[in-house]
């Protein structure tokens, strides 16, 4: 148990009322403090007092200087594919005379453009991404001239200024995209080829009205990526005596519907038409009518 501090002749006894921010203060602090001279009690007082308001006064004073100068970006975008797509990287400050020393955009820690202090655009991205950026103002726009799966994924742009360094980030997203499909019958199998898709799939084989693809075998599928990020989708059906029609469909693996389909025709039966067609032998009956008849008369004029 902690003992009261008892006074002493000419000694001041300090209690937690007498503390401004009390908090600071246990009660044996308090006993500590009282044991000491007068103007010694005083004295660490006020350096209590003065640490704890510098403990409120310091959020405050770092709020004031982010405040300085500020970064926005563009919100997260779904974009379709083949969208043009913009994410604008914005400086602004409260005070006048920001002057912005770098500022760079960044995926996946990979830079893609930057600006110098002179405000010199520098894209660094590839030409097979199909990216270029744009500044004016304090404003550097990244621009994807089509959105494309390699394009997803998050962008971070970073600001070097007189007022300070920021940082903020968004998010590219790509929505389903279903492509060109084609189905071609063979005399072996039929094939139905699904090209520039998003995202991957699965793909189901009908015939009228019943699903084929109950995994029994009969058809085989095959996937490919190119350096986009699209992808290819072979499917092979084994053929049998059944007539057609036959119809492929390829199911989203995201969303879980048919993003894209298509027919595999039956080849039209031709006809082989011979050569020697006699509507188109006929055909020669009026020419050589004419030079019979035109020897004939060059006799009969002799």
């Amino acid at each position: 148990m902690i003992q009261q501090p008892t006074e002493r002749k000419g000694a001041t006894v300090i209690t937690s009322k007498d503390v401004r921010f009390p908090s600071l203060m246990s009660a044996l602090q308090l006993e500590t403090i009282n044991s000491f001279p007068r103007e010694r009690q005083k004295e660490v007082t006020m350096e209590y007092t003065l640490l704890h308001t510098l403990v409120w006064l310091l959020p405050a004073f770092t709020f004031s200087t982010q405040d300085l100068v500020n970064l926005s970006v563009s919100p997260g975008i779904s974009a379709e594919c083949g969208e043009q797509v913009t994410l604008n990287c914005t400086a602004s400050s409260s005070k006048k005379e920001l002057s912005i020393r770098h500022i760079e955009w960044f995926h996946s820690h990979t830079s893609l453009c930057s600006v110098n202090a002179e405000g010199d655009v520098r894209n660094h991205a590839p030409a097979l991404r199909g990216i270029y950026c744009e500044y004016k103002h304090g404003q550097l726009s990244l621009i994807f001239k089509g959105a494309k799966p390699l394009d997803r994924g998050t962008y971070s742009c970073k600001l070097q200024s007189n007022r300070g360094a920021r940082h903020a980030a968004t998010r590219v997203e790509l929505q389903e995209c279903s492509g060109k499909a084609e189905g071609v019958w063979t005399k072996e199998r039929l094939t139905c080829i699904f090209r520039n898709l998003y995202p991957d799939g699965d793909v189901h084989w009908f015939h009228g009205s019943n699903n084929l693809s109950d995994g029994s075998g009969r058809h085989n599928t095959s996937k490919q990526v190119d350096e986009r990020g699209w992808l290819t989708v072979q499917s092979d059906l084994q053929r049998d005596s059944s007539p057609g029609p036959y119809n492929c469909s390829l199911m989203s693996a995201t969303s879980g519907r048919y993003i894209a389909s298509t027919l595999v025709p039956k080849p039209e039966s031709r006809v082989l038409v011979a050569r020697q067609d006699p509507s188109r032998s006929g055909s020669h009956r009026p020419m050589w009518t004419f030079w019979f008849f035109a020897v004939l008369l060059a006799a009969t004029l002799n």
